[in-house]
């Protein structure tokens, strides 16, 4: 049972850090927090924060002043050209074959009817 570890003695990891290069304990894990840590830096802010909020608002009324300067420009009068109505053609990527007309139909002969005989009085 002296392999088992209790809280204190891992909390006892992150009060007591061994110093950079020496040599650790085998089989024991190095752990401690990242802030602590040399290889690990928090990166710094470019712009505090008064300064990013200035940004943003002047950035806010900068497009704010482009959008009401552009909707203040008159849009330039268009000349009034007639519409122009092209010739109506239409266009084939191939000729049109020739038409074939049928031959007219033959007449069909009319029977002959016999003129009926005169009516006599």
């Amino acid at each position: 049972m002296g392999n088992v570890q209790s809280a204190a003695s891992a909390l006892e990891v992150f009060r007591h850090p061994a110093p950079g290069g020496e040599l650790l304990d085998l089989g024991r894990i190095f752990r401690e927090p990242l802030a602590l840590s040399r290889l690990h830096s928090t990166p710094k802010r470019v712009l505090s924060r008064r300064e990013g909020v200035l940004l943003g608002v002047f950035a806010l009324v900068l497009h704010g002043a482009v959008i009401v300067w552009v909707n203040q420009t008159p849009p330039p009068a268009l000349p009034v050209v007639p519409p122009e109505i092209p010739p109506m053609t239409i266009e084939f990527s191939q000729p049109a074959p020739p038409v074939v007309v049928p031959p007219p139909p033959e007449p069909i002969p009319q029977p002959v009817v016999e003129p009926p005989p005169p009516v006599e009085d």
